[in-house]
């Protein structure tokens, strides 16, 4: 795929629109068809939400998926995950997390993962699944502990609008983060993407153009581009 070098990257985001310079990952639920033709400025992810984990059985899962798949429809699988304040039981949301988990193996993607007071479980399930692919945990906002355990085996974290709160644990932290573990995104929050590139290259101490090019590189590294 050709990704510009130049141009803000939104890793996860809901029917967000790319602004002037901008790329955007939009995260499609698996259950309602929403993913279009792809342009140089929108690619997709799919995957079963954890709210929904019950909305479709194994098979639609299989189906769904592998149609997306074969037709280069996505570039990642997910979000998918745990979440243990909302949904189905955590039961549900593992069986079919680790189905997502199967066919990312299968196919070589890396998944989107959600993670809501599980961060421990999923780190649990990587090592037991012995996943090759890339994790990555979107809208992190965990501790410094967890962040660098889930960094060490082998996590990206996708960070949002936490980390210009300046009371916020992460936004203490966040300059400690390996540069090359990381993506920025609005989620599904009425906030700029070019805003958190701007509070995180400060962070960092260096240039918005450096960051540019290094999410982006990030990206590549990501999608074995």
């Amino acid at each position: 795929m050709n990704f510009s070098e130049d141009l803000y990257l939104n890793f996860h985001a809901h029917q967000q629109k790319p602004g002037e310079k901008e790329i955007v990952i939009q995260s499609i639920f698996l259950q309602e068809n929403l993913v279009t033709p792809k342009s140089d400025k929108i690619f997709f992810t799919s995957g079963l939400h954890p709210w929904h984990a019950n909305l479709l059985n194994k098979h639609e899962i299989d189906l769904r998926l592998n149609s997306l798949i074969k037709s280069n429809s996505i570039v990642a699988i997910g979000e998918t995950g745990i979440d243990k304040l909302k949904g189905p039981d955590v039961n549900t949301q593992t069986k079919v997390f680790i189905q997502h988990v199967e066919i990312a193996e299968k196919y070589n993607m890396p998944i989107i993962v959600h993670s809501v007071k599980a961060h421990n479980e999923l780190l649990k399930l990587k090592k037991e699944l012995k996943s090759k692919v890339p994790w990555v945990i979107h809208h992190f906002n965990g501790s410094k502990q967890m962040a660098f355990d889930l960094i060490d085996h082998g996590f990206y974290l996708s960070l949002s609008y936490h980390i210009k709160n300046n009371s916020s644990r992460l936004s203490d932290y966040l300059r400690e983060l390996p540069i090359n573990k990381i993506f920025l995104e609005t989620d599904d929050f009425d906030i700029k993407i070019k805003d958190l590139y701007k509070t995180a290259a400060q962070k960092f101490e260096i240039s918005i153009e450096e960051l540019i090019n290094q999410l982006m590189n990030n990206l590549k590294s990501l999608l074995n581009e």
